[in-house]
């Protein structure tokens, strides 16, 4: 270790060395650079009072001629000034005489402005150095005031500041003579955070020849003057790149009119701070390590571009900063030397772990996509490449966070690793890929990974039930790249069609027309009359009494035959069909319940999107009016999609149902991650226990969750319809455990009226 003397000879050693080399200019592209991100985080919008009439390619091209003769300046005028602009200012020398009619008419164009006209005066320097002031001709100097157009900078490079007015004789810069009353400094700082590109800028041409809109200059101040690079009339500035000097002039006028004038400071309050960081380094530099000295040096640099930052937005002071982070970097190099060794062994752990990272995922720990990719294209063995989806992911992510879905996800590759044999790879926030098992057909690959990654997930006290869907590629030999593109196909076509799982085939393109006609057949089935409704008992598990029924819709369509309700049903939920889909399914299903001589409840389910995009309380009122159903049989399923985005209106909605004396059912209970919350605080009467609880009875977990389902319910004076009844054994055992009501083919599938003994009190009559 150094000796302190020698140390602090060091750091002052460096102090010095850096700010010399500041003097020097050493730091000036690297402080103009960090200039130009502060002015870049500041952005304001300009006035908006002041419009650029620039003198471009097409107007010298229009014109045909250049410099212009003053009858094009004279009728430039007289336009802006019909248009209604309020003050013109010309960045164009007019100090000497032209031909006479032409000043004559410029002349009469600037009495005819009324003296909202100013004309330019620039200071130049002559071979001997004496100073030549170049002021418009007496004649129009007579009408017009003259302004400073001068922008001969600060040697720093780029363009910071003009000067606000010429002492002797006196004569206002552009930007003080269009900012009456402004306070300024012999120069203006200009505040490059004032977004140049804003500024209105119309053509001069375009002006001449009437082609702009009036009310676009009506009520501002016009500065007229060259942006055509053949006039070469351009400077460099911070942030912009290089723009016109009457851009220059607009800069500085927009700078004084937001009250913006700033004060460059340079890097004097660098050196202060420095000195204060050499201090702190010799006493606290011994006691740090190297991870915490970077991060000091870091946390520093941050703190002072922020301290820089927030003097330019709120106290108009341009600070320079280079220094600072020239010294703070030397101070580290000093201390990195010093522990070269222990430095040498970290950048092997962590180019260790950088290497690990390339080829996996930081938070589950499977492959990375790319290294999946590159390993498969480097196997010998063809086989289909399989995605997974894990669904629901979404709503865990919503409702318990971040952290839980992650021990989730890392959980689910554990599972997935020892069921194929080989780490999967992420290749999306819930989508992991692998080859498919040796020896496996896609179905069985789907069926043993679904009943592995379907298991409950036991998270801090939460048991999560995910959902799966496949996707797999053909089984050939092709480019990697080319196998995950089919399973990604695959994958949404089972997305799409409701599906567990789809196998990537030629035909998919026929797929995707199949549906683009579906849609279109769809929008026709309502009012041609296709869709029929069918109804499945509910029964009462202690007595086999139908108590009630659910109402299920179905389509019969002429050329397609019978549609599967998982295929139309998302595609009009994504149409927004199913408003009225949903309408006439409440409607008919009330209107055929109220003919049947039986007093038993009527279920009805209501697709999250008719909350979303229709008026689900009027419908259910107009239905029950036009029927005379009433309101007190009438249960109303919907599912916790409804609930994710935690809107008030739907809470409401489901309130005033109950109000109208219907229902609310909770479908799909115990599928999701956030059903518990609902119970409690959400207006439920029912739940529903999903079926993929009771088609796995007798099984120890399921009668577990079942039972603690049942037990809540009753404590939170809840009514429970177990779905999926299918055997027997599941009614006794869901009889047994108290549960009051059963549904599933055990005791129907979805049938016509007639079939389950509901029959019209006509019928019965006759």
């Amino acid at each position: 270790m150094p000796h302190p003397a020698s140390r602090g000879a060091a750091v002052a050693t460096l102090t010095v060395l850096v700010f010399a080399a500041a003097l020097l200019g050493v730091f000036g592209p690297i402080d103009q650079a960090l200039r130009e991100l502060r002015f870049a985080g500041t952005d304001r919008a300009p006035s908006g009072n002041v419009v650029f009439v620039e003198i471009d390619g097409a107007s010298l091209s229009g014109v045909g001629v250049w410099p212009w003769p003053r009858t094009v300046h004279a009728e430039l005028l007289d336009r802006l000034m019909d248009f209604g602009a309020d003050e013109v200012v010309f960045d164009i020398d007019f100090s000497t005489v032209s031909s006479e009619p032409a000043d004559a008419a410029f002349e009469a164009a600037l009495g005819r402005a009324g003296g909202y006209a100013w004309l330019a005066a620039f200071q130049q320097r002559a071979l001997d150095g004496s100073a030549i002031l170049n002021q418009p001709i007496p004649r129009f100097a007579a009408h017009a005031g003259s302004v400073l157009v001068n922008v001969d900078g600060d040697g720093t490079g780029l363009l910071q500041s003009v000067p606000a007015a010429l002492d002797e004789p006196p004569i206002p810069s552009v930007a003080v003579a269009l900012t009456p009353g402004a306070v300024t400094e012999p120069r203006i700082v200009i505040d490059y955070g004032i977004d140049l590109d804003a500024v209105p800028r119309f053509s001069a041409a375009d002006v001449l020849f009437g082609r702009i809109d009036p009310g676009l200059v009506a009520g501002k101040q016009v500065v007229v003057g060259a942006s055509a690079v053949e006039l070469r009339d351009f400077f460099r500035v911070p942030r912009f790149g290089v723009i016109p000097g009457p851009m220059v002039q607009i800069a500085a006028t927009e700078t004084l009119k937001a009250g913006r004038g700033l004060s460059d400071l340079r890097f004097a309050p660098a050196g202060a701070v420095a000195v204060l960081a050499a201090m702190l380094f010799l006493l606290a530099g011994r006691r740090l390590s190297v991870a915490q000295l970077l991060g000091s040096a870091a946390a520093a640099a941050v703190l002072i571009e922020l301290l820089a930052w927030w003097a330019l937005r709120d106290a108009a002071l341009l600070v320079d900063t280079a220094a600072l982070h020239a010294l703070g970097a030397g101070l580290v190099i000093m201390t990195l030397v010093r522990e070269w060794a222990d430095k040498r062994a970290e950048n092997r752990r962590q180019q260790a772990r950088l290497a690990w990272l390339a080829l996996h995922d930081p938070v589950t720990g499977a492959r990375s996509r790319q290294a999946m990719l590159d390993d498969l294209d480097h196997r010998e063995r063809v086989g289909c490449l399989v995605l997974i989806e894990l669904v629901r992911v979404s709503t865990v992510t919503a409702t318990l966070g971040h952290g839980v879905v992650d021990r989730v996800l890392t959980e689910a590759v554990m599972r997935l690793d020892y069921q194929t044999g080989s780490l999967p790879a992420r290749v999306g926030n819930a989508t992991f890929a692998f080859l498919q098992p040796a020896g496996d057909t896609p179905e069985q690959t789907a069926s043993r990974l679904a009943a592995a990654l379907e298991a409950p997930y036991a998270v801090d006290g939460h048991h999560a039930i995910l959902q799966t869907r496949f996707g797999f590629s053909s089984p050939s030999g092709m480019p990697a790249a080319e196998r995950l593109r089919q399973a990604e196909i695959a994958l949404d076509v089972a997305r799409r069609g409701g599906i567990r799982s789809a196998v990537f085939d030629p035909g998919h393109g026929n797929r995707i027309e199949q549906r683009r006609r579906l849609d279109l057949a769809l929008r026709r089935a309502l009012t041609d009359g296709q869709f029929f409704l069918l109804f499945q008992p509910q029964v009462d598990l202690a007595s086999g009494t139908m108590v009630g029924v659910e109402a299920l819709v179905r389509w019969q369509h002429p050329e397609f035959g019978l549609v599967s309700p998982a295929e139309f049903v998302p595609l009009a939920e994504e149409t927004g069909l199913i408003v009225g889909l949903g309408d006439w399914v409440l409607r008919e299903a009330c209107r055929q319940a109220a003919g049947w001589d039986w007093q038993g409840r009527l279920s009805v389910n209501v697709s999250a999107a008719q909350f979303r995009l229709g008026d689900v309380v009027g419908s259910v009122r107009a239905a029950l009016e036009s029927t005379g159903f009433p309101a007190s049989r009438l249960d109303l399923e919907i599912t916790e999609t409804l609930f994710v985005d935690n809107d008030a209106g739907i809470v409401a909605a489901l309130e005033q149902l109950q109000a109208l004396g219907a229902r609310i059912a909770l479908d799909d209970f115990g599928t999701g991650y956030s059903s518990l919350s609902y119970l409690a605080r959400l207006p439920i009467d029912k739940i529903k226990i999903d079926q993929s609880f009771v088609r796995g009875l007798p099984d120890p977990q399921r009668e577990v969750i079942v039972e603690t389902v049942l037990l809540m319910a009753r404590r939170l004076g809840k009514l429970v319809i177990a779905e999926g009844v299918e055997t027997d054994e599941q009614r006794r055992y869901l009889a047994t455990v108290g549960c009051p009501i059963g549904q599933g083919y055990l005791f129907a599938r979805p049938s016509a009226p007639e079939a389950i003994g509901l029959r019209s009190r006509q019928v019965d009559a006759a």
